[in-house]
Formats: structure tokens, C-alpha cells, sequence
């Protein structure tokens, strides 16, 4: 990151919460008349359709930045379940680029604290305290948000009241959460679906060999028979 950049900067510039993913595209749609359904939210930035390198065949999805937070979060409100040629779009916000869980004990990185910084409304949190996020763990982190709500939420709402800043900390916190939570669901997920990939080859091997082994079985049959066949 270049060392002139403000934090703050960097989380103002930080597209993922501009770009909405829209899919469930009709493949005979033109671009022209999803341009004219985004556009119905408002003015954008950015449209790419995705399509196959090889082939240049259209994959039903495309990339969408709008000019700010606020107008793409209403896409993702307003154009869910729009109806194009016949077709229901499906809307949300694309995210950042997800990764690989870190673990409850390792940092859960500038990058991340970053975005979460961008998706705080109101005015963005102190480069400090970026920094200082950025270099907790999600377990850490999670001590932090608990301790903050231990006396409760009437405690809590005077200390964001009389606290500067720290509504916006705890905001940021809790999107650091939220992604950090999601990286390890789809994390799961993927594993989930491995294991049920594995398990699905080695049930499809096991019927092959149980064939084999029968088929085996009965050309012995044969072979016996055919032994005790006299020639005439």
C-alpha cells in the first residue's frame, strides 16, 4: 500500500462494498438491457459480464460498481428478484475477496481491518485504531465486543454516547467479526462438499469392484461348466 495513503483514504477508496454480484442472468439478455436494470437503482460505474476465456460463452453473472455504499446496498434491496426476460436477478453485495480462516489466534490483518473500516458509517475510524484492530485476533476480538457488552446495552449506548469514537470502533469490530465468521463457514462448506465428493468416489469404487468380483464370479461358473461338457 502506498506509504502516503491515509488508512482512512485506503477505506474510502476500498470498492468491495460498491460492487454488487448479480446472477441468475438470462443468457439471450443483452448487456444493454441489464445495464438498463441496474440503472433503474442508479447511475454505475462499472458492468462486466462474466464469460468463459476459452470460449467467451457468458457464465449467467456479472460485476456491477455503483458510485457509493449507499446506492449499491440499495440495489441489493431493490433489483433482488427483479424480473429480466423472464427471470428472477439475484442481488448482493460481491464482498471482498475471501480467504482462507487465519485462525482464532493469528491477526486477522490490515487488509481486512481496512475494509471493515470502509462498511462503518458516519465518519471513518482513526488510522490508529485500524492498525491496532488490524493486529488482533478474532478471539481477541470477540473478548473485546464481550467485555464492552458485559454491563448491557443500556451501558453500552451511554459509553458510545460519551465515548468519541467508540461507536465507530465497535462497528468496525463487528463487521472484523462478521468476516472473519463467514470465512469460516465457507470454509466448512467447502470441506463439507469435498468430504461428500470423497465419499461419493470411494461408494462408486466399492460398486465397481463388487461388478468386477461378481462378473469374476461368473465366468469361473462358466469355465466349470464348460469342463464337464462332453464332445460328441
Amino acid at each position: 500500500m502506498d506509504g502516503t495513503m491515509s488508512l482512512a483514504a485506503a477505506a474510502a477508496n476500498c470498492r468491495c462494498s460498491r460492487v454488487v454480484f448479480v446472477g441468475n442472468i438470462p443468457f439471450h439478455a443483452s448487456e444493454k438491457e441489464l445495464r438498463d436494470a441496474c440503472e433503474l437503482i442508479g447511475p454505475i460505474r462499472s458492468l462486466r459480464l462474466a464469460a468463459d476465456p476459452a470460449t467467451g460463452k457468458r457464465k449467467g453473472y456479472a460485476f456491477v460498481e455503483y458510485p457509493d455504499d449507499e446506492t449499491a446496498r440499495s440495489a441489493c434491496h431493490n433489483l433482488n428478484g427483479h424480473n429480466l426476460r423472464g427471470r428472477e436477478l439475484r442481488v448482493g453485495l460481491a464482498g471482498r475477496r475471501r480467504r482462507r480462516p487465519r485462525g482464532d489466534r493469528e491477526p486477522v490483518g490490515l487488509e481486512d481491518a481496512i475494509h471493515a473500516a470502509s462498511l462503518v458509517s458516519g465518519a471513518p475510524p482513526l488510522d490508529s485504531v485500524t492498525r491496532y484492530l488490524a493486529a488482533r485476533s478474532a478471539r481477541e476480538l470477540r473478548e473485546m465486543a464481550a467485555a464492552l457488552e458485559a454491563d448491557g446495552p443500556d451501558t453500552l449506548r451511554l459509553l458510545k454516547e460519551h465515548v468519541p469514537g467508540l461507536a465507530a470502533v465497535m462497528e468496525q469490530v463487528g463487521h472484523l467479526l462478521d468476516m472473519a465468521a463467514a470465512d469460516d463457514a465457507a470454509e466448512a462448506a467447502k470441506n463439507k462438499k469435498r468430504a461428500a465428493v470423497a465419499e461419493s468416489n470411494d461408494e462408486h469404487r466399492a460398486k465397481l469392484t463388487k461388478v468386477e468380483v461378481e462378473a469374476g464370479g461368473f465366468k469361473d461358473k462358466i469355465a466349470v461348466s464348460a469342463v464337464g461338457v462332453k464332445c460328441f
